[in-house]
């Protein structure tokens, strides 16, 4: 399909749904999120259009590869749609969304959905925990996948939308028995960020058994500190940079990671300096 076609495509959207297709990434970085009702006045009666674009496949999977970089906009009118409609908590698109998350691993819908995923769901996901618990168990679906639903459950524990006796639960259930590391990792930080020190017994099985990621957490001396379990290391194991960046090191600052630069988009240079754009290179990583 050449750009032109692209654009024929895109066509068949008009009114202010059609403002979407030429946003760019305008908008898209969590610092600079904009409320598409007040700025476009885009309301219910645009929802027929949005859910179509919201799934238009022809122009989310077009490949923007050798597309200049002020062409191919209409990529973002994509995932610009996502976020209409869950500004507007249509109930339609939240078995899109949960349909949309289960598939990502497929590459259907690659690295965007799963990053905005934890956002995406906030209008819905009040009385969805059950389906969170079970998603973030189910060992057949992507580590990403799961780490999304773990991310959900703990935005969900701060707004008070879930108990922490049951998110306690559900990490003992989540160490005991699993042994995928990078998703123990992610557990593992609710219970540094909460010192949940009756969790340590467990924590250091999972150490024993080799079921914690070290480059994601950092080791149980590192994780031992966090939790105010001990004051000082033993060993000289320094912690990565990856460890500095999701738990921190400064005491007086909060330990959740937040993102400062804007997410690289597929058609992006590659952050890894390869020169290639980042759809042709890390993404797929």
């Amino acid at each position: 399909m050449s750009l032109k076609e692209l654009r024929k495509i895109a066509e068949k959207y008009d009114g202010r749904v059609a403002k979407l297709l030429s946003l760019g990434r305008d908008g898209l970085t969590k610092s600079k999120r904009i409320s598409y009702v007040k700025k476009f006045g885009l309301n219910k009666e645009d929802v027929p259009q949005l859910l179509t674009l919201a799934q238009d496949m022809d122009i989310y999977r077009y490949d923007y590869c050798d597309t200049a970089e002020d062409e191919g906009l209409e990529f973002f009118g994509v995932v610009h749609a996502w976020y209409v409609l869950s500004e507007l908590a249509v109930p339609e698109f939240k078995e899109i969304l949960i349909e949309m998350v289960e598939d990502g691993d497929d590459d259907e819908y690659d690295d965007w959905i799963l990053d905005d995923f934890v956002e995406l769901i906030v209008p819905y996901r009040k009385d969805m925990y059950d389906y969170f618990k079970e998603g973030a168990l189910k060992e057949t679906n992507s580590t990403w996948t799961r780490l999304s639903y773990i991310d959900t459950i703990i935005e969900m524990l701060k707004a008070d939308e879930v108990s922490l006796q049951e998110v306690k639960e559900l990490i003992v259930e989540m160490l005991s028995h699993g042994e995928n590391d990078i998703v123990n990792a992610s557990t593992m930080g609710i219970s540094i960020d909460y010192k949940l020190t009756e969790h340590h017994e467990l924590i250091k099985e999972c150490y024993a058994r080799d079921a914690i990621d070290l480059m994601y957490i950092g080791d149980l001396e590192y994780v031992e500190i966090k939790m105010g379990l001990r004051e000082e290391r033993e060993t000289d194991k320094e912690p990565t940079m990856l460890q500095e960046l999701l738990l921190g090191l400064d005491d007086d600052e909060e330990s959740t990671f937040v993102r400062e630069s804007p997410k690289v988009g597929r058609n992006d240079p590659c952050p890894c300096g390869s020169g290639k754009k980042y759809k042709k290179c890390c993404l797929k990583k």
